[in-house]
């Protein structure tokens, strides 16, 4: 296949993935193993083009609460700005500890399935048990610090970031559209230095740039489908319930089971 075609389909699939709660990880594995790619040109350091794009994407949605949230900040009110770097302490820590290891041993479809089943389960327990009346004003420090500690779980492929989150947040009682900006929130930072650590090693960088063309489709694809996706799962939660992804998630793990067992590579 050639390298530009498949630059811009993994571009899709992170920018539509990222967002939505169905695992980003997850489908840009099995995507790569689906179209046979080279993992030295499409593996990890190619995902940075992909999560540049999409943290370009989320920061230009939520640029309006961004600028905001730093005027609260040199008006002397940090409540708010001071959730949100709480908030991102856990995964950003997980992070900068686990993901060599996670990248490396727990990339497998087995793994996915896993991710996928317990993600899916958490959707359901969180929508059955968050009231649903708070706003993220309200939340605590300790409260802030659990939704970025389910932020953290995400490490893990098949959880997906977007969905551990804003069922966190659902589970401390938050308005779904609360939970849904809130995790936006706290996701941005964590891609950005999630994408800005790999750049800054020197092996992976190397090979990133390599193929500029590539690089540039993929972070180009990646960010206007994840600007859809984000405006999307915003407007579609308001009145929707995570539910609706649980099919998928579900179907998408027993394809897998089904691929593995009649023996195509996953």
């Amino acid at each position: 296949m050639n390298d530009l075609v498949a630059a811009g389909i993994l571009g899709l699939v992170q920018g539509l993935t990222e967002f939505l709660p169905v695992s980003s990880t997850a489908h840009l594995i099995l995507a790569s193993s689906a179209l046979g790619l080279d993992p030295e040109r499409f593996g990890l350091s190619f995902d940075v083009a992909l999560h540049l794009g999409t943290a370009l994407a989320v920061l230009l949605y939520f640029a309006p609460t961004w600028i905001a949230l730093a005027a609260d900040a040199l008006g002397g009110r940090w409540r708010m700005p001071a959730l949100v770097i709480v908030g991102t302490l856990p995964a950003a820590i997980a992070g900068a500890l686990l993901q060599s290891t996670v990248e490396t041993t727990l990339r497998s479809p087995l793994w996915i399935v896993a991710g996928l089943a317990a993600g899916s389960a958490v959707f359901v327990v969180a929508e059955r048990v968050g009231t649903q009346r708070r706003r993220a004003e309200a939340l605590s420090f300790g409260e802030a610090l659990f939704m970025g500690g389910a932020q953290a779980i995400a490490l893990l492929p098949g959880i997906s970031r977007s969905g551990i989150t804003i069922s966190a947040g659902l589970a401390r009682g938050l308005a779904r559209a609360d939970a849904t900006r809130f995790s936006f929130l706290l996701a941005t930072p964590v891609i950005l230095g999630a994408s800005a650590k790999t750049l800054l090693d020197a092996r992976r960088a190397e090979a990133l740039f390599a193929r500029p063309d590539v690089l540039a489709v993929g972070f180009a694809v990646s960010f206007v489908a994840g600007l859809a996706a984000v405006a999307f799962l915003i407007r579609f939660l308001r009145l929707h319930s995570l539910g609706w992804f649980v099919a998928y998630r579900l179907v998408l793990a027993a394809l897998v089971i089904v691929a593995l067992l009649a023996g195509y590579p996953v």
